[in-house]
């Protein structure tokens, strides 16, 4: 046999090849009497509080027992597990080499809960059945009720539904960048121990409960090295996302005694393979990836004020301190655990309900939790519909806006984050990004195109402005009245419409992030932040229409907005309320427009300031451009003044009882702008161009028959 210590090459299936500096260790083989003896020492560890069930399963999990069993046993007041203080709990590890595919992600995966999201509505649940998200897991309480275990509880509506999110899970994880070592596991194996802890997978249809061990770090450590094993020439990478998916799920059926029997055929074919001094990749797949080092939590202390979530908020605080702040994941992902967190810290604190932490996951709600929620009598307009049990996603959005920026409850949230990520100041427009990725948990499947720039809105202050961080209370109404309310000088309703109206713009992409590329490129008219234009819209009668209009219109399971993902778009109303055409039908509704219609004057002003650097930097502009640049300019400063004599029009029944001053002024007022303007239209039709004439290339004012 040739020197173990000596270069292996091995070459794959495609022809590459693989340099390992030295032979590996052989798998080690089934040990029964040494997963006897952890059992055991499990059972007789006085710091060990799982149940007989949990026990059993980490026992079985455990590669290397007699080892593991030596650190598990409690002797003259000490043992081998290892403390990690969490905060609400100090949890006790138990460190070893775990059989990988014996670790399942029935938790999910916070790296990707960005991205993924259960159906929770009638309609998306008849669109999509394929794209679970992990239901909340809880703590475990022993028999007499009152000792917390330390392992969690969490509940399918049934196997399917547990293996549709174990599928959902691993191909989700295997697509992140930055997710896939299969490349180094080849040769390296996982080096990094996962973490994993005991959870008891209960059904709603009445299977049988299962107690496994749960990955919550470490998933896409156990997912590559699941691809690695699975690997073969010609699968495609969807394929194969496929087959490892399938092989995770099939786990969860699969008794502890039929995968120990599995191991032990496969370390038998390994380790032969290693004794001929013959290793095949398909015998270094085995041998890098039947085995991962895991730290699975066998105990934990508790404070004495503790309930069933201080095992979940331990995790989180586990998953949150190294995932924010050492191996980060994406903004996203880490906003999410952000906001998830601040949400059971003031409920902890008893700042905000169960049913708001309810709403906030997505659950299913009782009529009841929605009253209490939104008022008596509220369940007919906040419900997604009538016979569901969710809340419809904006008012959803609503009540959540509403709920965490309470003075005391914002302050809290705020101090909490401060301390848990380590920030010396929390500015709003950064926690308005907590709140917007929890928000778009209701549509972001749906809105994929318009989710990241939606969070890129929330990041730069969403809904939140000055008056939303004020007093003011939630306004349960539909829209037509919430508008008639607001027009009347109802604060609360216009600063609800401004909330309900402006998530649903964010959420397709029409209100965005301030950017001086907007202004450059003629996109907008002028700068300003989400919350800015929000309250500057709702503040004007015109842009309380608009609103209006902007609610009936939102659809959570469509895509909307602009461009070419859209499947429906807002339409651009007056400042009556009645719906544009812009010559070539109804006009769809553009940031440009809010800015217009939030403050026309300024508008006006800045893009006259815009039309003339323009003018002044494009010296070779034609005369036909310069002419058509002016037609536009001329309609826009017509529009505005139709707006504004609108406007002073409508006024005229306030005079003389509600006006000191006729709206148009005095008569000599009132004959100088119609001077002008029949001045203006003697010009017009003096310059009417001969029907012959056709209209100029690109000449969009002319050809929709504006002038």
């Amino acid at each position: 046999m040739a020197d173990p210590q000596q270069e292996v090459v091995v070459t794959d299936e495609n022809g590459i090849t693989f340099r390992l500096p030295r032979l590996p260790e052989p798998l080690p083989e089934l040990d029964p009497k040494g997963t006897g003896k952890l059992r055991r020492a499990l059972q007789e560890n006085p710091r060990v509080n799982l149940s007989k069930e949990a026990i059993e399963a980490a026992a079985g999990l455990f590669a290397d027992p007699s080892r593991v069993a030596r650190l598990a046993t409690h002797q003259d007041g000490l043992d081998g597990l290892t403390p990690q203080p969490t905060g609400s709990a100090t949890l006790l590890v138990l460190e070893g080499l775990a059989f990988a595919d014996a670790l399942l992600p029935v938790l999910g995966n916070p790296r990707i809960a960005h991205l993924t999201q259960a159906p929770s509505t009638p309609a998306q649940k008849a669109q999509n059945d394929s794209t679970p998200a992990a239901p909340a897991a809880a703590g475990m309480y022993a028999p007499d009720g009152t000792t917390l275990l330390a392992q969690l509880t969490i509940g399918y509506d049934s196997v399917e539904d547990a293996r549709r999110l174990i599928r959902t899970t691993v191909t989700e994880t295997l697509k992140q960048p930055g997710a896939d070592y299969s490349d180094s596991i080849l040769v390296n194996g996982v080096m990094t121990p996962v973490e994993a802890v005991l959870a008891e997978v209960t059904y709603a249809h009445g299977e049988a409960p299962v107690v496994v061990p749960a990955l919550y770090d470490g998933t896409s450590r156990c997912t590559s090295a699941a691809k690695t094993r699975h690997a073969q020439s010609g699968l495609s990478a969807e394929d194969l996302r496929a087959k490892v998916a399938e092989s995770f799920a099939d786990v969860l059926s699969l008794s502890p005694r039929t995968r120990r029997t599995r191991y032990g055929k496969r370390a038998q074919d390994v380790n032969a393979a290693l004794e001929r001094y013959n290793l095949t990749m398909p015998a270094l797949r085995d041998r890098m990836t039947q085995l991962v080092p895991v730290r699975l939590v066998v105990g934990a202390e508790f404070g004495p004020a503790s309930n069933a979530s201080a095992l979940p908020d331990a995790i989180a605080t586990a998953q949150s301190a190294k995932h924010i702040s050492v191996n980060p994941w994406s903004e996203p992902a880490q906003d999410l655990m952000t906001a998830e967190r601040i949400v059971s810290h003031l409920n902890r604190q008893g700042l905000v309900s169960g049913a708001f932490v309810g709403l906030v996951n997505e659950d299913a709600l009782k009529d009841e939790d929605v009253e209490l929620l939104f008022g008596t009598g509220a369940v007919d307009l906040v419900r997604y519909d009538r016979s569901s049990d969710w809340v419809e996603p904006l008012w959803r959005a609503a009540k959540i806006t509403h709920t965490l920026t309470r003075p005391a409850v914002f302050d809290e949230a705020k101090r909490f984050v401060r301390g848990d990520r380590g920030l010396h100041i929390v500015r709003t427009d950064r926690y308005a990004g907590y709140l917007g990725v929890v928000i778009d948990m209701s549509f972001r499947f749906y809105k994929p195109k318009t989710t990241p720039v939606a969070r890129r809105a929330w990041r730069d202050g969403g809904v939140l402005s000055k008056e939303v961080l004020g007093s003011w209370e939630l306004v349960v109404a539909s829209a037509a009245e919430l508008r008639a309310r607001a027009l009347k000088g109802d604060a609360d309703a216009r600063l609800t419409l401004q909330v309900l109206a402006g998530t649903a713009l964010i959420a397709d992409g029409i209100v965005t992030q301030d950017s001086g590329l907007k202004v450059s490129s003629g996109r907008v008219p002028y700068r300003t932040t989400p919350p800015q234009l929000l309250e500057e819209l709702l503040r004007a009668p015109h842009g309380m229409r608009q609103a209006e209009a902007v609610l009936k219109r939102f659809d959570p399971d469509r895509p909307g907005g602009t461009g070419n993902h859209a499947r429906y778009t807002y339409p651009r109303v007056d400042h009556q309320g009645r719906v544009e055409d812009d010559g070539a039908g109804v006009a769809v509704l553009t940031e440009a427009d809010l800015h217009w219609q939030a403050d026309p004057e300024k508008s006006l002003r800045e893009h006259a300031a815009r039309e003339r650097e323009k003018a002044a930097e494009s010296r070779a502009e034609t005369p036909e451009e310069r002419n058509h640049r002016r037609r536009t300019y001329l309609m826009r400063t017509l529009g505005e003044a139709q707006r504004t004599l609108d406007d002073l029009h409508s006024q005229q029944a306030q005079f003389p009882h509600g006006l000191g001053a006729h709206p148009l002024g005095q008569r000599t007022d009132w004959d100088q702008v119609r001077s002008l303007i029949r001045k203006l239209d003697d010009t017009l039709i003096d310059s009417r161009p001969p029907l012959e004439s056709a209209p100029s290339a690109g000449d969009d004012g002319e050809a929709d028959g504006v002038l």
